[in-house]
């Protein structure tokens, strides 16, 4: 009897200490979560305001320079809120209205700058959009504030964003946003097969199961295995039907969206503590290349790579087969640990709507000729670039070093194979 009392004790310790180790481990994944997001609200809030004033202020300007000053400010501000809104687990349709007109917004400051034709309609095409956006800005300014009320954001998006309030705010902006969408960028033909690629239709894969997909979802990341994971389906109103998985294991605390058709990998997010201990930028390389091969992306490289203090965000983009071309439109969004290399993020919505690259002749250029003499060609090689037409085009691509005064400056310049005119000319 003394035994099986001390058992009896003895469990009720071990369960109480297992009990408060988890709770604070919770509590402490929830602080981290909900500072997290809060910063990055507040930081979106910021940049909507300065989106709005920069498109006020390119309405005062005819003159060329002062108004491609403003020009560049909507640029990159729409291409800021797009970074700063992808790592915010928003309601989904908003996101993907939200994220569609800021990119269209930024496309059309960034042609604006480049043609005669398009600065003189800037005035006209872009007014309403000014108007829009002071109306949205107060929208948003509500919703966030009942996104952020106490804890509630964090506890609703552990419990699948069910909290109706939030979700019925951000369903309302992403109404709103469609509607500015249609009325300040009416689509053109070559849009809007753009924008079915984008809402997926093109995919012919065989329909999946929720069977199917929690299948796929533990061969992809076997190390959730025992997880606890709940699978809802996406909302009648997304433009295309995925499988939405959110699992919790210990502190790991994420979610993975799963296409219906084929059972595509459409996004992957982790949120754990990082540890400060960082290992080298090879060796994070080393394990996320490994780390894609696995998971089935075995025609990617890297393009580009950036980090912060606890995360390395690397660009992935497509291999052509046939003739070894980077395609830009092609890519994978991939964030790895600094603390072991383990990927914490997948965004592959890019990389499922392939595109259908059409046969294109290959005119030889003289470059001495097409570049001045002061211009040294470090590196050549093929790739896909959108023209502002839309279409995908084979160019060369060209790292270029110009020599002024002896100061060099480097280029990257794409030029179409078959016409020679040149798609883009950025400096690195």
């Amino acid at each position: 009897m003394k035994k099986l009392t001390f058992f009896l004790v003895y469990a009720v310790i071990v369960l109480s200490v297992f009990s408060y180790t988890s709770a604070k481990e919770k509590t402490n994944l929830k602080q981290l979560l909900h500072a997290q997001y809060t910063n990055q609200m507040a930081d979106a809030s910021s940049q909507l305001n300065e989106l709005q004033k920069a498109v006020q202020q390119s309405l005062l300007f005819s003159d060329p320079t002062a108004l491609n000053d403003s020009l560049q400010d909507v640029w990159r501000l729409s291409s800021d809120i797009r970074q700063t809104i992808g790592g915010i687990p928003l309601d989904r349709e908003f996101t993907t209205q939200w994220m569609n007109y800021l990119g269209r917004l930024g496309n059309q400051a960034k042609l604006t700058m480049t043609s005669e034709e398009s600065k003189t309609n800037w005035n006209k095409s872009v007014s309403n959009v000014a108007s829009n956006l002071s109306s949205f800005s107060s929208e948003w300014d509500v919703a966030t504030a009942h996104l952020l009320q106490e804890d509630k954001h964090y506890n609703k998006w552990l419990d699948q964003l069910s909290n109706m309030d939030v979700k019925n705010n951000f369903t309302n902006l992403s109404a709103t946003v469609k509607s500015y969408a249609e009325s300040d960028f009416p689509l053109t033909s070559s849009e809007t097969d753009n924008q079915k690629k984008k809402d997926l239709i093109a995919l012919k894969d065989k329909v999946i199961s929720e069977k199917e997909a929690l299948a796929r979802f533990k061969e992809m990341f076997p190390q959730y295995e025992k997880a606890t994971i709940r699978l809802e389906q996406s909302e009648k109103t997304a433009p295309y039907p995925f499988y939405h998985i959110t699992f919790h294991e210990g502190i790991r605390l994420g979610y993975a969206d799963i296409t219906k058709k084929g059972g595509h990998l459409l996004s992957f997010l982790v949120e754990r503590p990082v540890d400060k201990s960082t290992l080298s930028q090879e060796v994070l390389i080393n394990k996320a290349n490994k780390q894609m091969k696995d998971l089935g992306f075995d025609d990617l490289e890297i393009e580009a790579s950036r980090e912060n203090t606890m995360a390395w965000h690397l660009n992935y983009v497509r291999i052509n087969p046939s003739n070894k071309a980077k395609v830009y439109a092609d890519g994978v969004q991939v964030k790895i640990a600094k603390d072991n290399g383990e990927i914490i993020g997948i965004n592959g919505m890019e990389y499922i709507q392939k595109e259908t690259l059409k046969d294109q002749p290959m005119k030889k250029i003289d470059w001495e000729t097409f570049f001045d003499k002061n211009v040294e060609i470090v590196e050549e090689a093929l790739s896909y670039s959108e023209n502002d037409k839309m279409e995908e085009r084979l160019c060369y691509e060209l790292t270029v070093v110009y020599y002024n005064k002896n100061v060099p400056l480097t280029f990257r310049v794409l030029v179409d194979t078959e016409t020679g005119e040149i798609i883009k000319n950025e400096k690195l």
